[in-house]
């Protein structure tokens, strides 16, 4: 058993824990820094071991897991079990792991070890690979919306020449990539002062190996 955890909802995505303590930082910073003095210190062994970081969406994505490695043989497993559990629903997993696209959270405070033994086993994920912003003006403003063809249809393909952007002007603007790919968070509130209408996944099958833990 992992001798610490915590299920706890944070109204903060995007945090850093790094700067200055002072009265005038943001309140997002703040409320960083104190998830970490609660949970952690970042990469300390008093850190928690697990921490479940639920978020809300009003995006279409349905229940998701958020995976920020795909080489963590410990976090794959605890992936592939949690999507067993709950089969028949299904649980899509968002792979973030990018060199620029960075979707850190309160979850990153904590270690992750396990109790228990698991098998080699393969995890499907949806690896993210770029962000797409609306359609803008002369003045950086949005001048298109999420297509009717598109929005809610988290996960589903995305194939050349798919409707994309439907202009505030009635103009429809396609998907002009070279192959299938998969975008969720489909016009999601949260990312509008992001320049994100949605981000760009492809599908992938990780091969897991057998993990083995001692419970402390």
């Amino acid at each position: 058993m992992c001798k610490k955890s915590a299920l706890q909802v944070f109204p903060v995505h995007m945090f850093t824990v790094c700067a200055e303590k002072s009265e005038d930082l943001p309140y997002e910073v703040s409320r960083a820094q104190e998830i970490n003095r609660l949970f952690g210190p970042k990469g300390s062994q008093e850190a928690y071991d697990v921490i479940f970081d639920l978020h809300n969406t009003t995006s279409n994505m349905g229940g998701t897991l958020i995976l920020e490695s795909s080489k963590d043989d410990c976090n794959l497993q605890m992936v592939h079990y949690v999507q067993n559990a709950l089969i028949p629903m299904s649980c899509s997993v968002l792979l973030t792991e990018h060199p620029t696209l960075k979707y850190a959270a309160s979850r990153s405070v904590a270690k992750r070890p396990v109790g228990k033994e698991f098998s080699p086993c393969t995890v499907d994920v949806y690896r993210i690979t770029e962000s797409v912003d609306y359609p803008r003006d002369k003045d950086g403003n949005i001048s298109a919306m999420i297509h009717t063809d598109l929005q809610d249809r988290d996960w589903q393909a995305l194939n050349p020449g798919d409707p994309m952007f439907l202009t505030f002007d009635g103009r429809t603007i396609p998907y002009e990539g070279d192959s299938t790919v998969y975008p969720t968070f489909i016009n999601e509130a949260a990312y509008y002062e992001k320049q994100q209408a949605f981000v760009i996944t492809r599908k992938e099958t990780l091969t897991v190996k057998g993990i083995r833990v001692s419970q402390t």
